[in-house]
């Protein structure tokens, strides 16, 4: 019996001896003299520009603080397809005590593109003053494209008219047929085109058979405006539409414009 009880023992300090070399070692992260890490808050950001311009503010983190200001570095990726005239980059640093700072993007309206997107790639280079450094999400992408007001500009609108036989439109019949179309948000329907001596107008048109020029007036608090071109039975038509500041916003050239919806260049209104 004597013996029974000795093994169990040796047994039992055995099994708490294995016990103990299992339990692993707790490691504790310092954030301030530990490896820092610094990423991008975000990988791809998607900037709208207006015409008076916007920016925005792109975080960077950095795992560990520091008793100095730290400088965010960033290089331009060649896989940009952005122009240096479209874009301007600053940053704020990351200030003494902190764990993150910005890096701001401005993007120039003037010079982006009219339709369409481009890309600025910045990869994440240094962050002074940090210990051990290396990076988590180094590269942002920032998708710059213009973005306008679809309301229209409140005013006088001008729409110049051409007809290359001199006779009038006739749009969807071989002797007449309606006028450009404007509906605005409110109800409003505004119809205009050069009066034609084939049939009687329904619509108060321009009565001059080979060009002439209307207005329409967009009052205040219209959210949006629909144009549309009912056609051009002949291939004779041309025009062009002027907003209150004096920029052509959409034109048709003689012969070549469909039927359908006219679009607006509503970033040069």
């Amino acid at each position: 019996m004597k013996n029974i009880y000795k093994t169990f023992g040796v047994l039992f300090v055995g099994f708490i001896l294995v016990f103990s070399s299992c339990e692993e070692e707790e490691v504790v992260y310092n954030p301030v003299s530990g490896q820092t890490i610094a990423s991008f808050e975000d990988s791809n950001i998607n900037l709208g520009v207006p015409t008076e311009g916007s920016s925005i503010d792109i975080n960077v983190t950095a795992s560990t603080e520091s008793d100095v200001e730290r400088t965010i570095s960033v290089e331009v990726d060649a896989s940009s397809t952005a122009t240096a005239d479209q874009y301007s980059i600053s940053n704020s640093g990351i200030a003494a005590g902190e764990f993150a700072g910005v890096v701001t993007v401005e993007g120039n309206f003037e010079a982006l593109p009219e339709e369409g997107t481009v890309v600025l790639v910045l990869n994440l280079t240094d962050v002074s003053n940090s210990n051990d450094l290396t990076f988590g999400t180094e590269t942002v992408t920032i998708s710059l494209f213009r973005q306008c007001d679809m309301a229209p500009t409140p005013g006088v609108w001008t729409i110049n008219m051409e007809d290359s036989y001199g006779d009038g439109w006739q749009t969807t019949t071989a002797n007449g047929g309606p006028g450009i179309t404007v509906t605005l948000s409110d109800g409003t329907v505004f119809e205009v085109g050069l009066c034609t001596p084939y049939e009687d107008n329904n619509y108060d048109c321009t009565n001059e058979g080979s060009s002439g020029s209307t207005t329409i007036t967009i009052p205040e608090g219209i959210e949006s405006a629909e144009w549309n071109f009912p056609g051009d039975n002949w291939g004779e038509i041309s025009f062009s539409i002027v907003a209150p500041n004096g920029n052509i916003v959409a034109s048709g050239a003689t012969g070549a414009t469909e039927a359908g919806p006219i679009e607006i260049d509503f970033c040069a209104q």
